[in-house]
């Protein structure tokens, strides 16, 4: 028995799209950063993840006293990355270093966050291309003032920036070393072959 022509076009139809979806195995909605979208070639399976936000994070002081009383203090915020767990996690971490200008006070510190996990070992990130290991971004800057302070890192081209953006507080009316001295971040998206 023969299938009647409207039962064709069902198969007719999906080789057609078949044909103009490239590598994408899977589709997400575009308006949506969390979601992450992923495709597949050779085998390889590989995910790019929206912006990360890293949230606030407060070094703890470790010398002087609690207050940077307006010197300053010169803030260094660097990033690396890790894989861990046989290679099957990509964690990052910030680090925030703030030592008063002319002083004694000073906070050090870092937090890492676990950012993906694949079912399989990781074998690069982009925008860094090769696997990551050590340093991969940082920023130094002489804080004035008691504002918030942002900073903004386009994207270059070819796309090689790991930090979108850096917020940080430093110096503040009264005692902040240890407590309110500290730095959030956003990264910019990754995309992660597996």
């Amino acid at each position: 028995m023969f299938p009647t022509p409207k039962s064709l076009l069902l198969p007719v139809f999906a080789l057609a799209l078949s044909a103009c979806g490239g590598d994408m195995t899977e589709a997400t909605d575009a308006a949506s950063s969390a979601e992450p979208t992923v495709t597949a070639n050779q085998g390889l399976t590989s995910v790019t993840l929206g912006r990360y936000n890293m949230p606030f994070y407060v070094p703890p002081r470790v010398a002087g006293d609690a207050d940077f009383a307006g010197h300053g203090p010169d803030m260094d915020i660097d990033f690396e990355m890790e894989l861990r767990n046989g290679d099957t996690e990509l964690w990052v971490g910030m680090y925030v270093f703030g030592q008063e200008v002319g002083g004694t006070t000073r906070v050090e510190g870092g937090v890492w966050h676990k950012v993906f996990t694949a079912p399989s070992p990781i074998l690069s990130v982009a925008p860094q291309g090769v696997v990551p290991t050590g340093p991969e971004f940082h920023y130094g800057y002489r804080n004035y003032g008691h504002a918030t302070k942002t900073f903004q890192f386009p994207q270059l081209n070819p796309a090689s920036r790991l930090v979108w953006q850096i917020s940080c507080v430093a110096d503040t009316d009264g005692d902040e070393a240890g407590s309110k001295t500290g730095c959030s971040s956003i990264l910019h998206e990754m995309t992660i072959t597996f």
